[in-house]
């Protein structure tokens, strides 16, 4: 991590030697946490010091008064005053704005102070006074006569050995073996967890596993990747992430009508009510926020999934669907806009020039009233409703004919090729090149 972002990192220690006693299972765990921490918020070309020293606290209580100090001092982004104390809340998450992170490392900090808490020790964070930036301080008691008979086990050499295994810390851990632990799922579900927080994607990825099958991305733009080829029954995503965000993610899965079906829970420690409504605004399904109730997660996750299939199974005139929607009826005005629409668009679909100013004109009303009039019956902008039917037409021009993708895509409006060859990708999931290649019976080679 170091040579990679080029950052100066250095181990100061006064002794050359220093005995205390740890828990060997666990303290690994607290430092790797603290140590990630200081990586993930040091820019490139910064510093990450690590010091080990003894001190003494008359004023502390016992048996801290003579205690080893770790300290792991970054030249990060620093931590605001008022929430330095809430990082170390499980789940949380400070926004740090334009800098465009989240502070916390989901279960992490909170999973460390409860590991140093249980060696009878303490850790605080606060932010350095000589310059920018944070640091991380760890302080557990020297010796061994604070520590209890049932705290300690006898080694191989026979010799007394701290141990904490007795103790529960009701958190998930990152451990290898759990990590890779193969659940079969109860169910046929799948389910894809998006966080760039790894710690919280394996949290609800084990405690979802033993239901549905669980795919993991760290970001919204590998995650939109993995919904167009696999098609899952339902997302949860995190709002802050790298990449892509949440919102962006939620708002081109809902514009794109081969995926817009697909059910998406927002997970986020952004809990005001307008950034909620901006998430409901593009067409989320739910909105939790951090900290959450896993449980309440899985049943909102349970309750969204069994909703859809109770409407896909039920035949649309039964008593049980007439509960729970109220079927949408097609005016035959309204019918009859749509198809006149529909009609101006495959007239005009090779003119780049195609836009809403022209439906409406076509239609003989506003711009405003014609993106009103296709969110009511599309359930998309007339921008996305047009690119929908052109890749619509992209994809029978390149299963069933002969044709080169520029071929294809002049034809289609498209006046810039790889603007055309993204858009595809976004829409399919695959390139043009691989769509035709797949679903031509005989196969061309169509040109890059």
């Amino acid at each position: 991590q170091a040579n990679k972002k080029n950052i100066e990192l250095s181990f100061i220690h006064p002794d050359p030697l220093l005995k205390v006693w740890i828990d060997l299972n666990n303290f690994d765990k607290v430092l790797m946490n603290i140590l990630s921490n200081a990586f993930k918020f040091t820019p490139d070309n910064g510093t990450i010091t690590v010091y080990l020293k003894t001190g003494t606290d008359t004023t502390a209580q016992s048996p801290l008064q003579h205690y080893f100090e770790i300290r792991v001092a970054d030249t990060g982004c620093g931590i605001e005053e008022n929430k330095i104390e809430k990082i170390f809340e499980r789940f949380y998450q400070i926004n740090k704005g334009s800098l465009d992170l989240n502070f916390g490392t989901g279960v992490g900090l909170h999973l460390s102070r409860s590991l140093v808490e249980l060696q009878h020790g303490i850790i605080f964070a606060r932010n350095r006074s000589d310059v920018q930036g944070s640091e991380f301080i760890i302080r557990l008691p020297m010796g061994n006569a604070h520590l209890k008979d049932e705290e300690l086990e006898t080694s191989q050499e026979g010799h007394s050995v701290y141990r904490q295994d007795r103790l529960h810390v009701d958190l998930y851990t990152s451990a290898p073996d759990v990590i890779e632990k193969k659940i079969k799922s109860k169910t046929r579900y799948r389910i894809l967890i998006i966080d760039d927080e790894n710690e919280i994607r394996q949290y609800l990825s084990q405690e979802l596993s033993d239901t549905y099958k669980v795919y993991q991305s760290a970001n919204g733009k590998e995650g939109l990747d993995i919904v167009l080829k696999e098609k899952p029954d339902l997302v949860v995503s995190d709002v802050m992430m790298p990449e892509m965000d949440g919102i962006t993610f939620c708002r081109k899965l809902k514009s794109n009508i081969n995926i817009n079906q697909i059910p998406v829970v927002l997970l986020t420690a952004k809990a005001a009510d307008e950034d909620k409504a901006e998430g409901f605004d593009i067409g989320a399904d739910a909105y939790v926020s951090k900290p959450f109730n896993v449980d309440l997660l899985k049943r909102i996750i349970a309750g969204i999934i069994e909703n859809r299939e109770r409407l896909k199974q039920k035949a649309p005139d039964s008593e049980e669907n007439k509960a729970l929607i109220q079927p949408v009826v097609l005016r035959s005005s309204d019918q009859a806009l749509y198809e006149k629409i529909i009609k101006i668009i495959n007239k005009n679909i090779s003119n780049p020039d195609l836009n809403v100013e022209m439906l409406a004109s076509g239609v003989g009303m506003s711009r405003v009233h014609m993106h009103r009039k296709l969110k009511e019956l599309a359930g998309q902008s007339a921008r996305d409703f047009i690119k929908s039917i052109r890749l619509k037409q992209a994809g029978e021009l390149l299963s069933k004919q002969k044709l080169s993708i520029s071929e294809v895509a002049y034809a289609l409006g498209f006046s810039n090729l790889s603007h055309f060859s993204n858009s595809f990708r976004e829409f399919y999931g695959i390139s043009p090149k691989e769509y035709a290649e797949r679903n031509r019976e005989d196969t061309v080679n169509p040109e890059k």
